[in-house]
């Protein structure tokens, strides 16, 4: 009876180990995205996750081990352009516009590896309790939203151009995590918490 027990928890471990779980967060569709310090999860290369995994392989009878490699690093970002309006003519051109700008805070989640995501309709998450191990606040998963609206009249100079674009800035988490379960390894990749603490229309004007 024992010898059927280990072998069912055998196949078990083996079938979620090859599980392969890759989810995107929304800043792979910006148009740009800046970070100043650090790296994205997606910037990590094979080299970075061999020596990161080396502080997650320590095996441990149940539960997460989690290697953090940045935490709350300032990004900003454009994630897409609304309109581009220029003049290259020789005479003013008046426009007007009515600008919504929306403050929202809001999280996201992506992985890697085996590390698997929620599907769930009411926030996202990672399974197995892995927002636990990281010990995320469960607030950012509400977005907040305040809204203000502003009719803006101006000139389109000779020689200029005016673009609207959508204009955010956040803070990014990430780092690597090992699962195990009787002191198997059950999933291991990298995860990332996606934090957009404002996002809003911005409206510029420069020469062309």
């Amino acid at each position: 009876m024992k010898k059927i027990i280990f072998f069912i928890l055998c196949l078990m471990m083996s079938y979620t180990i090859q599980k392969e779980v890759h989810a995107e967060t929304a800043y792979q569709t910006f148009e740009s995205i800046e970070v100043p310090k650090g790296k994205l999860l997606q910037d990590f290369s094979k080299e970075d996750y061999q020596s990161y995994y080396q502080e997650v392989d320590k095996r441990k009878f149940m539960g997460w081990q989690v290697h953090q490699v940045h935490k709350n690093i300032k990004v900003t970002y454009v994630s897409e352009t609304l309109f581009s309006y220029y003049n290259n003519g020789y005479t003013a051109i008046d426009y007007k516009y009515k600008l919504d700008r929306k403050v929202n805070s809001k999280l996201g989640v992506s992985a890697t590896g085996s590390i698997g995501i929620k599907n769930a309709t009411d926030g996202k998450g990672f399974k197995n309790n892995l927002d636990g191990s990281l010990k995320l606040s469960v607030d950012y998963t509400l977005s907040k939203e305040d809204k203000e609206s502003f009719d803006i009249s101006l000139k389109v100079d000779p020689g200029t151009q005016v673009d609207l674009y959508v204009y955010g800035e956040g803070k990014i988490s990430n780092g690597v995590a090992a699962r195990y379960v009787f002191w198997i390894r059950a999933d291991r990749g990298g995860y990332e918490v996606f934090l957009v603490t404002t996002q809003y229309q911005r409206l510029e004007k420069k020469r062309i």
